[in-house]
């Protein structure tokens, strides 16, 4: 059985209250080289607790506020942060930035790594209704073959299943950004679900895949993709019990599922290679009368995403099937992870050969969360 071998990061700061204000959910996280940068979130329910970029040295532990000038993206929660290299650029999208949840406006926001400064780029006019992109929180968004993708989500009433994307081929932005409709996801609309770029073995443009989310209950048991080349939406129905050995996960919302580049060949599943990394989320919502004031019940669990020959078929062309990852801490005393959702991970490709990581969220007694873990994956 593949592990995920954990280890907790101690955090210190020469900045006052810089590792308390790690604690904090409905954050966002992407990992560059050996640093860490978080944005948004909430330690109070529905309150943003700050518009900093914190940074997280992943080799020391250590925890300073990013270099920046007044210009920034406002304070909010359940927004969502990515990052594409070849500008050394991160951009942040959407969120929602006050108690009565009204969602933030459609600008785009870039950090460029080198010049330390945020960029505001507004959304073009004059779109149809049919084609607008719609102000949301707790959206998913990701890089993918130049192009910048975002889907589902919360807007003021409801939730969505549409997906957008923009053209990042051109070294810089051009204002006001113009996002392109594409065929909307199958099934309900969500918030709290994933969007995550997999580059499967053999061929040339990724996929974009997606598992779970929220539509009044929790989502599972089909395992949803775009192609990016043809345009178009495949779905999975995922073979076996939900949450045994054979089977696959159980549903649940705002949880991470984290892509793996490149992808490890795994000898352990008929020569197939892991390519993306599931981890915890929400299995039950809060109750009704609490709301987003309190806490579900949230999963430990954590899988494995492979694209394994074995099961390929007419109906899985790609061979995807789930493996649970049996979790341990590192050394004698080594511990894992609580359960938690609403919390912030990525994959960190420069840190010892590869490692998840993971900051903050919320646990089953409400608390927020403001630890560090670096996970090892070993086959």
């Amino acid at each position: 059985m593949m592990r995920l071998i954990w280890s907790q990061l101690p955090l210190k700061s020469t900045v006052n209250a810089a590792v308390h204000a790690l604690k904090r959910s409905s954050n966002s996280l992407v990992v560059v080289g050996d640093k860490a940068y978080v944005y948004g979130g909430e330690q109070t329910p529905r309150v943003p607790v700050d518009n900093e970029l914190w940074i997280i040295d992943l080799e020391d532990g250590s925890v300073s506020p990013a270099p920046t000038s007044m210009l920034r993206p406002s304070a909010r929660v359940g927004t969502c942060l990515t990052y594409k290299p070849e500008t050394a650029s991160l951009y942040l999208w959407g969120g929602r930035e006050s108690k009565d949840m009204t969602p933030c406006n459609s600008d785009l926001w870039t950090y460029g790594l080198i010049s330390g400064q945020w960029q505001k780029y507004a959304t073009a006019a004059g779109v149809s209704d049919e084609d607008k992109v719609e102000d949301r929180s707790y959206h998913a968004m990701c890089i993918a073959a130049h192009n910048l993708y975002l889907h589902a989500g919360c807007p003021a009433q409801g939730r969505l299943a549409t997906l957008h994307s923009v053209s990042l081929s051109s070294s810089s932005l051009s204002a006001p950004v113009t996002w392109s409709p594409l065929s909307a996801g199958p099934g309900s609309g969500r918030g709290g679900t994933v969007l995550c770029p997999v580059n499967v073995p053999g061929s040339s443009q990724p996929l974009l895949v997606r598992y779970g989310g929220f539509a009044g209950h929790e989502l599972g048991g089909t395992l949803d993709y775009f192609s990016s080349a043809h345009g178009t939406w495949g779905s999975i129905a995922l073979p076996g019990s939900e949450g045994n050995d054979s089977g696959h996960p159980l549903p649940r919302s705002v949880h991470t599922l984290i892509p793996v580049c490149p992808p490890v060949n795994a000898p352990a599943l008929g020569h197939g290679h892991l390519v993306a990394i599931m981890l915890f989320g929400e299995r039950g919502p809060a109750p009704a009368h609490l709301g987003h004031m309190g806490a579900g019940q949230f999963h430990r669990d954590a899988w494995a995403l492979m694209c394994a020959p074995s099961a390929v078929s007419v109906a899985n062309e790609h061979g995807f099937v789930f493996a649970e990852l049996k979790q341990e801490g590192e050394g004698e005393d080594g511990g894992v992870p609580e359960p938690r959702g609403w919390f912030a991970a990525d994959w960190a490709q420069g840190i010892h050969g590869g490692r998840v990581v993971v900051q903050g969220g919320l646990n089953d007694e409400n608390n927020r969360l403001g630890d560090v873990w670096l996970g090892k994956i070993e086959i």
